[in-house]
């Protein structure tokens, strides 16, 4: 048996890749700079999709770390680019991407911070603080925070206003819930009525006066009724009929509770 063939196959020249990303990435900054956030956008998506392109295949381990700062980067710049938009959710998206990239990317960590604040998403916009004020990347991107105007100390204080934010949604939230389970009832109840009617004028079976009187009879029989049952007896889609069964147990649950029946 012959000796196996040897397949060379050759690294990434990662400097040639790196040239177009970096100068991908410094249009990206000038259309930003410029208020062009969507043609930064695009910008730093191609250099994104150059260095994806790159994936999977053989890289020196030097050039490894170049790369995948590079991807972390263009994401948070998307991120921040997002936020000026006022797209909270897709910012976070791009944000949290940079992050599993490089977790010690400060810049990233403080802008999803705002991101989550933003969207009164309290608990987690208390994890990442949290994540800022944690020694290890203090230790290794606390300048990088510091660069930014981002200090200790405002970290702190930011700490302590998101906690009373989020002490103050929750007594709000706990002093209302009756009232908006009250109104969420109703737009259930509105919701389910306004189905039951499309499905009546759909299967010609609007006007049809005897039809809520001889479904809930139905329903009191022994056993019950199916929703295939009452398909086959009005020729009409087991879906629909579920729909019908569904309004009709409950405006009988709500006939009973104010005739006081039990």
């Amino acid at each position: 048996m012959g000796e196996p063939e040897v397949v060379d196959v050759e690294t990434v020249n990662v400097g040639h890749l790196m040239g177009y990303v970096d100068g991908e990435r410094e249009e990206g900054n000038r259309a930003y700079k410029a208020g062009k956030h969507s043609e930064a956008l695009v910008a730093w998506k191609r250099g994104l999709d150059a260095i994806a392109q790159a994936d999977g295949l053989p890289m020196a381990v030097a050039d490894v770390e170049v790369v995948l700062r590079a991807r972390s980067v263009l994401h948070s710049n998307r991120g921040q680019a997002l936020m000026s938009l006022q797209f909270w959710r897709r910012a976070i998206k791009d944000l949290t991407e940079a992050l599993q990239v490089d977790p010690l990317n400060a810049k990233a960590l403080w802008r999803r911070y705002k991101c989550h604040r933003a969207l009164r998403s309290w608990d987690l916009a208390e994890a990442d603080l949290a994540a800022l004020l944690a020694d290890k990347l203090q230790a290794a991107a606390g300048p990088q925070l510091l660069s930014a105007g981002v200090t200790p100390e405002q970290l702190t204080e930011a700490q302590r206003e998101v906690k009373q934010l989020k002490e103050a949604a929750d007594a709000e939230a706990e002093a209302t819930f009756d009232d908006r389970l009250e109104e969420a009832a109703a737009r259930g109840l509105t919701e389910l009525r306004e189905r039951f009617e499309e499905v009546t004028l759909r299967n010609g079976l609007r006007g049809n006066k005897e039809l809520a009187a001889e479904i809930a009879e139905m329903l009191t029989r022994p056993g019950g009724v199916t929703a295939q049952f009452v398909a086959a007896v009005y020729c009409i889609e087991e879906e629909d009929a579920e729909v019908l069964l569904d309004w009709i147990r409950k405006a009988s649950a709500i006939s009973d509770e104010l005739h006081g029946v039990v």
